[in-house]
């Protein structure tokens, strides 16, 4: 292996494990504000809930309707959670220099998955001020881009999943 090659090998290396720790690190605050969040909702505190650019007050939502709010903000932070354990999975591979392999795709797809998920929740975020009555008008904002993006990176890792298979191939053949 050439120098280039190894200098660029360990930069993969250094940076995968810098954003592995990252995404490590996101963990906790992606479950202290799920907790707290699902916590405020289902006492029914005063707080202000802010989800998605909407502000909701759960004093003022019969339970029902704070237990639809607490299962959307749940459901927020398990798919960030999710996209997280992902991430960091799919870092840990390249930092071990296991990049065009078999695991790495999956864990791509997983993000693809992890993408469209998030384009549910943001889906039932945007119809949760009709769902819980909060407002006499509201306008519902569709935003199917998360959708497309996940739609985009199943397919790319389709294909590296398929270019994992024929490296693997073409090692054992040689």
């Amino acid at each position: 292996m050439n120098s280039d090659t190894e200098t660029k090998l360990l930069k993969i290396e250094r940076y995968s494990r810098l954003l592995r720790t990252v995404c490590t690190g996101l963990f906790i605050p992606v479950a202290i504000i799920g907790v707290a969040a699902t916590t405020s909702i289902l006492a029914g505190w005063t707080a202000h809930i802010t989800f998605d650019g909407q502000t909701f007050v759960p004093s003022e939502l019969m339970l029902t309707s704070r237990l639809l709010l607490a299962a959307v903000v749940l459901a927020a932070a398990a798919v960030a959670a999710k996209g997280l354990g992902h991430l960091r999975h799919l870092l840990g591979n390249y930092a071990r220099r296991e990049i065009f392999t078999l695991d790495s795709a999956r864990q791509i797809r997983q993000l693809g998955v992890t993408c469209v998920l998030w384009g549910l929740v943001k889906l039932a975020g945007a119809f949760l001020p009709l769902m819980l009555a909060t407002q006499a008008q509201h306008t519902v904002r569709l935003d199917a881009d998360i959708l497309i993006i996940g739609a985009v990176i199943i397919g790319i890792s389709w294909l590296a999943e398929m270019a994992a298979e024929l490296r693997e191939e073409s090692e054992l053949t040689i």
